[in-house]
């Protein structure tokens, strides 16, 4: 499980316009698409539904309808599912920045207590099956190959080593793809890894790898980075490399792999450069949960929730060609009311959305519970477009209870958005009731 963030200095700031009032809507297109089911109405806009308290913890692999979202949830992990290797007490889907789905969407990867990977197949009906537990854990950040839906690719754990290795879920087969060490020390010498600090992925074609490459000091085996590197797995090729001074929190892959977006505190912040590191672009001036994500009309930005500095109080997107930023919705409202969050950009076949998770809602400072008659931002999943004044569509209510961040709902979707996993522990204050839910969202209802 992890946290993120990322920066930005010179920006145009839109005007942040109300979204429009609260409708239903039916996307556009014929089929249901992998998220099964006919078409159905979305709800649309800042929706102040309660759901009914109290309600049982639906039953494993037993669908049910939201009751005011109208899509199809269904509670597909259970620790107890789990037959083979350490048995966990905890399953559930990694982070929001981690696809979990696999290409076509028939695998998922599932993180567990003790930090073995755990593979499920992903039925057509929404329901998921254990199949086994993967010799991978969750400091090798395996990301999934973007045509082969049963590759993995991992680095050595913690950034421990300079390699990028593939792992062949169908025959439990591991084998090095790409061996940077001598390039990388010959640019880097006192550098012994690399990897993304935990929240980066590749571009979305699988070909441009932005890493951080450093070494470990004690106490506590801590990276400390030496510089940046972009690598074109493709044609084998280090595309640049930077010096730094100070280890950023993580860096990721723009999904077109245009940029390598490193995210720092504090004064250096989130940053967008070209990948043979010659300018950049400043995003943010810190680092905040956030994810990168691509419009509909191609461009390639950055999504984080802005709660200090420019842009405070609103989900704000940055473009990352020049930076220009458009303010998406409110994150405060009224008796001092905020929100926390997890954005998902992992949608790759349906850009111009991403997924976010709403999650503690607190009025008061901090000091009591959001009344969700009134704070529409209250524990639920919601898709929004990637526009001014967008589209927030409601998916479904997470039932979330306060369980640290192993309870939090963390929602990722899978690359055509016809399937959305968050976590929830159900209203319970122990993350060990923390299990995963699917959205079935049919294919035609997201215009």
């Amino acid at each position: 499980m992890r946290r993120f963030s990322w920066a930005m200095v010179p920006l145009l700031a839109a005007a942040c316009v109300p979204n429009p009032p609260l409708e239903t809507t039916t996307g556009t297109g014929s089929g249901s698409g992998s998220g099964g089911g006919d078409c159905v109405t979305l709800v649309k806009g800042e929706d102040t539904s309660v759901p009914t308290p109290g309600l049982p913890r639906p039953a494993l692999n037993v669908p049910y309808t939201d009751e005011h979202y109208h899509l199809t949830v269904t509670r597909v992990t259970e620790a107890s599912q789990v037959k083979d290797g350490d048995l966990p007490t905890r399953v559930r889907h990694e982070y929001s920045r981690r696809p979990a789905f696999n290409v076509d969407s028939t695998l998922a990867l599932e993180d567990s207590s003790n930090g073995w990977f755990r593979l499920y197949q992903v039925n057509a009906n929404g329901t998921f099956e254990f199949l086994k537990t993967l010799s991978l854990n969750d400091n090798d950040e395996p990301n999934w190959d973007a045509t082969d839906p049963d590759k993995l690719y991992f680095f050595e754990s913690n950034g421990s080593g300079l390699t990028i290795s593939t792992y062949d879920v169908a025959n439990n087969q591991k084998s090095v793809s790409r061996d940077l060490g001598a390039r990388v020390k010959a640019l880097f010498p006192n550098a012994t890894g690399m990897w993304t600090k935990g929240e980066g992925r590749p571009s979305d074609d699988g070909k441009i790898w932005c890493v951080e490459v450093g070494h470990t000091v004690q106490p506590e085996n801590t990276f400390v980075a030496d510089g940046l590197v972009s690598y074109n797995m493709a044609t084998d090729t280090i595309l640049g490399h930077m010096s730094v001074t100070e280890t950023p929190d993580h860096i990721s892959t723009s999904p077109k792999g245009d940029y390598c977006v490193p995210s720092w505190g504090l004064p250096l912040g989130t940053r967008a450069y070209k990948t043979d590191f010659s300018s950049y672009t400043q995003l943010q001036d810190r680092t905040e949960h956030s994810d990168l994500a691509l419009t509909k009309a191609g461009e390639e930005v950055y999504v984080y929730s802005a709660y200090d500095g420019k842009n405070a109080g609103f989900v704000t997107m940055v473009r990352l060609s020049d930076g220009v930023t458009t303010q998406l919705f409110e994150l405060y409202g009224e008796n001092h009311a905020t929100v926390s969050m997890h954005i998902s950009g992992t949608a790759r076949n349906k850009p111009g959305y991403v997924v976010v998770s709403l999650e503690s809602c607190t009025e008061d400072d901090g000091a009591i519970a959001c009344d969700p008659r009134k704070r529409w931002f209250n524990e639920k999943i919601v898709a929004v477009e990637l526009e001014p004044n967008p589209r927030i569509y409601n998916l479904a209510h997470s039932h979330a209870g306060i369980a640290g961040d192993f309870g939090a709902a963390m929602a990722v979707a899978n690359p055509d958005l016809t399937r959305v996993l968050f976590a929830s522990t159900w209203g319970s204050t122990d993350d060990k009731n923390a299990h995963d839910y699917l959205i079935q969202v049919p294919a035609c209802a997201l215009p």
